[in-house]
């Protein structure tokens, strides 16, 4: 049974409708990818399922219940974690600052605790830095915060938006591992990524967005094997 469905939603901002009718679903546990070019929508789908823009049709479902229309503060609470594209950091606090405020649904400190922990086993460099102020972390270590402090609000499903955009390579490399690592953890991700390549390399399954509509679907390695998708999106 599907843990997240998206049926034909549509979504934009004021008068420009940036998606149309865009449908998929996801299973527990699995890790899905979306790609497409810069402007195709990929931002916009991941800020409607998680209520941050509003939907103007079509629905999304999280364990068969509509959270169409609900407040992005609820959805979070009902187990939808969203690590933004461009990071969102609060700058001018520090790692441990920021982390607590990923967990700020929870009441057990204990818990809030244990969890920080563990995204820290993750990301062992923020172990290392609770007390600097985060506008001063490495890009990379940015980044990395950004996604710790996602998972320390307990998400069972998971959208990452660019989580490699401006990182060097190496820190590319060590973001994917921790990413294909989550589902391990029971944590469901929707990843968009313009990494295309690394993206379908992971996924189980993904779509191709173009224009805010859904062109292509299926698994990942059928994707990477795909000629429009290799000519269009892994530079062949």
């Amino acid at each position: 049974m599907p843990i997240l469905e998206v049926n034909d939603l549509q979504a934009g901002y004021g008068p420009i409708t940036a998606l149309h009718g865009v449908s998929f679903d996801v299973e527990e546990g699995e890790l899905v990818a979306i790609i497409g070019a810069n402007g195709a929508g990929k931002t916009t789908l991941l800020m409607a399922i998680s209520g941050i823009v509003p939907a103007l049709s079509g629905a999304v479902l999280y364990r068969r219940r509509s959270i169409t229309g609900l407040a992005a503060h609820v959805i979070m609470r009902q187990g939808i974690g969203h690590c933004p594209e461009g990071r969102r950091i609060f700058s001018r606090l520090t790692v441990q600052e920021n982390l607590e405020l990923g967990g700020f649904t929870q009441r057990d400190r204990w818990q809030l605790r244990r969890d920080i922990a563990e995204a820290c086993e993750l990301f062992p460099v923020l172990g290392t830095r609770m007390t600097q102020v985060a506008g001063t972390l490495s890009g990379g270590e940015q980044q990395m915060l950004a996604v710790a402090r996602a998972l320390v609000g307990r998400p069972k499903v998971l959208l990452l938006d660019e989580p490699s955009l401006g990182l060097a390579p190496l820190v590319v490399r060590q973001m994917f591992d921790v990413v294909g690592s989550l589902t391990a953890r029971g944590i469901t991700i929707v990843l968009v990524e313009q990494n295309a390549r690394a993206a379908l390399a992971l996924a189980a399954r993904a779509w191709v967005l173009e224009a805010g509509r859904v062109t292509l679907a299926g698994t990942g390695k059928e994707l990477a094997a795909d000629p429009r998708v290799r000519a269009a999106y892994l530079g062949e």
